[in-house]
């Protein structure tokens, strides 16, 4: 078949207009893009053989319009096809499996224009051709079988990049998958880098997929003598603390077994991002030391028989807790009023707490009947004032607070912050109670000097406590003291 100049009479108009559409759909669809380039080359080619004359048949120059022609025919195939993949599997299709599809094609085109065109016989070359290959399979197996465990990988995509998988016993987070292996980042920041047909004879786990909020377990063994309702009271509260723990869905708390020196509790909580769970999980058992040690809930060390032997008693000058507490209480003005052996009394009923660093004390306008002395390091005292938390003071060893709430019953008037790991001596009503019933007398004293210190309160700026009775003086305050603290305690 010869092109004449006639022919490009036709040829052009056509070919503009095929252009035009074929550009209008690129805006419309960007991936037809890919198609403009050959087809305008098919359509230069076509209108120049009409011009010079040349013809279709089997001829050199055939290839200026063949080639053009064979790529815009696999790239209009393989958008096909990635259509078809999209529609049926609902996501886009694999890079490589497109790659192998358009590798396939192009074979199968140049082999049909060699033999059309240009008369060569391929049997012979597919006979050596199968020889060679399979010389060439023997030898690069491995790669082959990566090349082909790649395609299977892209095809069934069990993993896309950015998803965090196990691969036998390794993690990481998914960088690339390739034609030849699957590349990961571990949580060391290390390359890890693991041949396709490794992933395809290992099963994968993905932690990522599906996007639903996946969850992990918390074990922790307490001593039996804890009830359980408690326990899991106190876990509760560990996971209201946590910093940044999800609340949906919320994480559930189980008895799930006797252990030889335990019961085993299991903590079930949610996360949205995988790599959140280390520092979920570390905070979790960072707060479960903290609230299990204030209140005396034991984690047992496993049973074992050991012989000791016991070493003559060494001289510590160290100060003791005991100690401290007694030396301290001594120097508060409320206790002035107590003989030695009432202090005895409180110091025996007095219990050491420890908080972590970020952790409430106790919060503004919650009830309370405790008192508390800074044993070692440091808070915050803060109160809302016009729609917004504001920071009074700090307090650190030696200094205390909440005696309104331990005598009078007063709701707490500001909330107390652990500004570092802090341990505390607590004293409640009950060590209270038996003293001043046995010696009323001595809320007299109490309620003088809490008038006093409230009144100096009130007059300083960053108050910590609200005035106890605004537009009263010294003795109506002080009496209105007397009469709360002896109402609270039946005197």
């Amino acid at each position: 078949m010869i092109l004449r100049p006639i022919d490009a009479l036709i040829i052009i108009p056509l070919a503009l207009l095929c252009l035009l559409g074929l550009a209008r759909l690129a805006r419309v669809r960007p991936a037809t893009r890919t198609l403009v380039g050959p087809f305008a080359a098919c359509a230069l080619a076509a209108v120049g053989m009409a011009f010079m004359g040349v013809p279709l048949a089997p001829s050199p120059a055939a290839l200026l319009f063949l080639l053009p022609l064979l790529m815009l025919v696999v790239r209009a195939t393989s958008l096909t096809l990635q259509w078809v993949f999209q529609r049926r599997q609902g996501t886009a299709a694999p890079a490589l499996l497109d790659s192998v599809i358009s590798v396939i094609l192009y074979g199968i085109g140049l082999a049909a224009v060699a033999h059309q065109w240009f008369g060569l016989e391929l049997t012979p070359f597919l006979a050596t051709s199968a020889v060679v290959g399979a010389v060439v399979g023997l030898a690069l197996q491995d790669t082959l079988g990566n090349l082909f465990a790649g395609i299977a990988l892209h095809s069934e995509a069990p993993v896309h990049v950015g998803d965090w998988v196990r691969v036998s016993d390794r993690d990481g987070r998914v960088e690339q998958v390739s034609w030849r292996a699957m590349r990961l980042r571990t949580w060391d920041g290390d390359t890890l880098t693991v041949p396709n047909n490794e992933v395809a004879r290992h099963s994968v786990l993905n932690y990522t997929y599906p996007r639903a909020p996946h969850s992990r377990t918390v074990e922790v063994g307490v001593s039996y003598h804890a009830p359980p309702n408690r326990v899991i009271s106190v876990l509760r509260q560990v996971l209201e603390q946590a910093t940044g723990m999800p609340t949906d869905p919320p994480p559930t708390i189980r008895l799930v077994g006797y252990r030889d020196s335990s019961m085993q509790y299991e903590v079930r909580y949610f996360y949205s991002a995988y790599e959140d769970w280390r520092r979920l999980e570390s905070e979790i058992y960072r707060l479960i030391w903290y609230h299990f040690r204030r209140h005396n809930i034991e984690i047992p060390f496993p049973v074992r028989d050991v012989m000791v032997r016991r070493a003559p008693p060494a001289h510590d000058t160290a100060e003791t807790p005991a100690e401290r507490l007694e030396r301290t209480l001594r120097e508060v003005d409320l206790f002035r009023p107590l003989s030695d052996e009432e202090l005895r009394r409180i110091i025996a009923r007095t219990r050491p707490l420890h908080y972590a660093a970020g952790e409430r004390i106790i919060e503004e306008g919650s009830p309370g009947d405790s008192f508390f002395i800074i044993d070692q390091g440091q808070v915050a005292v803060s109160k809302r004032m016009g729609g917004t938390t504001r920071e009074l003071a700090r307090l650190v060893e030696g200094q205390f607070f909440g005696e309104m709430a331990l005598l009078t019953g007063e709701r707490r008037s500001a909330t107390i912050k652990a500004v570092t790991d802090v341990d505390l001596f607590m004293i409640d009503k009950p060590a209270f109670q038996d003293i001043l019933a046995a010696n009323p007398t001595i809320a007299i004293d109490i309620s003088t000097l809490l008038s006093e210190r409230r009144e100096a309160l009130s007059q300083a700026e960053g108050d910590l406590t609200a005035r106890f009775e605004p537009g009263t003086n010294k003795v109506e305050l002080k009496n209105r003291i007397l009469d709360r603290i002896r109402s609270y305690f039946g005197l």
